[in-house]
This record gives structure tokens, C-alpha cells and sequence, in this order.
């Protein structure tokens, strides 16, 4: 059994579903489903190749050394063999949004999605099949991870925790008294998981998920990730209206000036050491080592909105945005910041 804090009270900073998986369309079309959901369980089907979708909506992006998958709109599967150099469409057992992606290792690989969808791939992204765990067109989920073979979780809207001890193949639920969504789930350096969420939710594990403490945010807005730092124990934290926070091993928090409003969507550490957050405003927030200051740099495009990253083996830095995938090198932030 798993063993979850009592929940913070809702905020009243912000919408009560916004996601760092879900763009304004993907909040749109879950309140969309929720209104049609019958119908929407009988249309679905197989999704369409089709020759726009390297420019479509993508919203969740992971990969296992030169393979990368990203994942969107319309069941959209992206698959990269040449770290994000060429993508080439996969056939999709489903036309529902799909929001995040997970390789647990070269061949096994999971999405997870809108209306409860979840797939998973034993051939490293080039098939897919559906699995089912739960029949609800209400539900989105929003994150997947694994932590070995046999262990991982699922996380969604309105309080949405399924965890697996036999490697996907069974599924069990774990409810709390309330329903905060759960955005992010992640795995640091040392095994601490980490679940953030809305109402200013940020809890850790230090027992693979069995128990839970919440930590005092200070701060009851939304919580869309973090990103564990590997040079020491602490953590940064992102949110709405460009909230950064830095939590240190001793679990003192820290506000760090953020030189952005916007909503950051995502985040991840770099080889190098240096932090990246995606802004909504299609801009990319650079950060030192420690997380302690940042600077913007605007995406190649910068009418996109950035929503995903994950960088690849040969360094380049894959982001999903609302029109396909960007690949950048880290000499584009050089040149990016030379020419601020």
C-alpha cells in the first residue's frame, strides 16, 4: 500500500488544469472529451499518417541513446534512430492526445495520454500496442515512469496514482482524500522520487513510492516539474508565472529570481551541468550549475511554444514545441547569448 500526504487546499493562483504536458488546445480537447466521452470512446481508432505531423503539436519527448520518441496531438508517434537529426511517424493504435513518453530501456517504451490512453512498445518505439488500465474518457494522464524493470507509476489529472510491481502487466490505484493533479513524477541520482502537482504539491519518497512526505512549498500555485540537480542533493522546481524555487537537501527552499512570467513548462539538467526550463512564451530559460540564476534565450523559432526536452547522446538539446520538434546545438546558446 501506498501512503499519501493529506492535500494543501486548491489555489486560487491560476486555472484549475494547466499542465506542462497540456497546452491551452490539450486542456481544450480534455474538457472537450469529458463533454462527449461516448462518442468519443466509439470514433477512436488507429491514427493517420500524415505528412504535417513533424510540425504538429508535440507535448512530450524522452529517448534511450540515439533513439528518441516524441508524442502529441492526434496520437501523434514521432520516432528519431539518429538523435532528432530525422523523424519518421509510427503507426498509433490511437487518435487521442498523448502527453508523455518513457524509455525504460532500448526496446520497452510507454506513452501515456488523454481519456486514460496508454501504450507501450517492446521494439524500441516502432509498434505499439494499447494497455489497458483504466476505462475513463475523464481522465489524462500526464506522466510515466519506471524505475527498473518491474516498478513504475502513471500520473494524471484529479489525483490519478497507478503504480506496477510486475512490469505493466498488472496496475493498482492509489487514492487520496483529495484530487490535486499530478504533473510530474521523477527519479533523482539517489532513488528519491519526486511527485509535483498543483496546490503547490511537492512530495518526495525516499522507499520507491510506498510513503510520502509533503514538503511546505510555500507557495499553493501549480507546480508543473523539477529538475534534480547531480552535484548535490538539492532540487529546483518550476511552476506558474515563471515561479523557480530551489529546495537544498535540508529542504530549506530558496525563490530564485526568474527573469520570466510566463508558465515553465518543463526542465532538465544538461552533460554539462547547466539547467534548462521551458518558458510558454517560446522562450528558453538557461541556468547555472546550482540553479541559483537564469538568463532567457529565445527558441530558432520564436513564435513556438516549447513543452518538452530531452538531450541526446551527441549533446543536441530536442525540444517539442506547437510546431514539431526543434533541434539545437549547444554552441546555439553561445551565439544566442552573443547576440543578445
Amino acid at each position: 500500500m501506498f501512503h499519501f500526504p493529506e492535500q494543501p487546499k486548491q489555489s486560487k493562483d491560476g486555472p484549475r488544469f494547466s499542465s506542462a504536458r497540456c497546452s491551452i488546445l490539450s486542456v481544450f480537447l480534455l474538457f472537450w472529451f469529458s463533454l462527449i466521452a461516448p462518442v468519443a470512446q466509439l470514433i477512436d481508432g488507429p491514427s493517420e499518417i500524415a505528412r504535417l505531423a513533424k510540425k504538429s503539436l508535440l507535448l512530450g519527448i524522452h529517448g534511450w541513446t540515439d533513439r528518441a520518441i516524441a508524442v502529441g496531438e492526434r496520437g501523434h508517434i514521432l520516432l528519431t534512430t539518429n538523435q532528432g537529426k530525422t523523424w519518421a511517424q509510427k503507426e498509433s493504435p490511437t487518435r487521442r492526445t498523448l502527453n508523455s513518453v518513457y524509455f525504460l530501456d532500448q526496446k520497452t517504451v510507454w506513452i501515456v495520454g488523454h481519456q486514460s490512453t496508454v501504450l507501450r512498445s517492446q521494439d524500441g518505439g516502432e509498434s505499439w500496442t494499447r494497455v489497458k488500465i483504466l476505462n475513463d474518457p475523464e481522465t489524462a494522464f500526464l506522466d510515466v515512469l519506471f524505475i527498473d524493470s518491474m516498478r513504475g507509476f502513471i500520473v494524471g489529472s484529479y489525483g490519478k496514482f497507478f503504480s506496477t510491481n510486475d512490469g505493466g502487466n498488472s496496475w493498482t490505484e492509489t487514492e487520496q482524500d483529495d484530487d490535486p493533479h499530478f504533473y510530474q513524477i521523477t527519479s533523482d541520482q539517489n532513488g528519491t522520487l519526486w511527485l509535483i502537482g498543483e496546490f503547490g504539491t511537492v512530495w518526495k519518497s525516499k522507499n520507491q513510492g510506498k510513503e510520502w512526505e509533503s514538503l511546505d512549498s510555500q507557495y499553493d500555485g501549480s507546480f508543473f516539474g523539477t529538475v534534480p540537480l547531480n552535484n548535490d542533493e538539492s532540487i529546483i522546481v518550476h511552476g506558474l508565472r515563471g515561479n523557480i524555487f530551489r529546495v537544498k537537501s535540508d529542504l530549506k527552499w530558496e525563490k530564485i529570481d526568474s527573469p520570466t512570467n510566463a508558465i515553465l513548462h518543463s526542465g532538465l539538467q544538461l552533460k554539462n551541468g547547466h539547467v534548462i526550463l521551458l518558458a510558454g512564451a517560446g522562450e528558453l530559460l538557461l541556468g547555472a550549475e546550482d540553479g541559483g540564476s537564469f538568463e532567457t534565450t529565445a527558441l530558432p523559432d520564436k513564435a513556438a511554444m516549447p513543452t518538452d526536452l530531452w538531450q541526446s547522446e551527441d549533446g543536441s538539446l530536442l525540444v517539442t514545441t506547437d510546431r514539431g520538434v526543434f533541434r539545437m546545438s549547444t554552441d546555439y546558446f553561445k551565439k544566442s547569448r552573443s547576440n543578445d
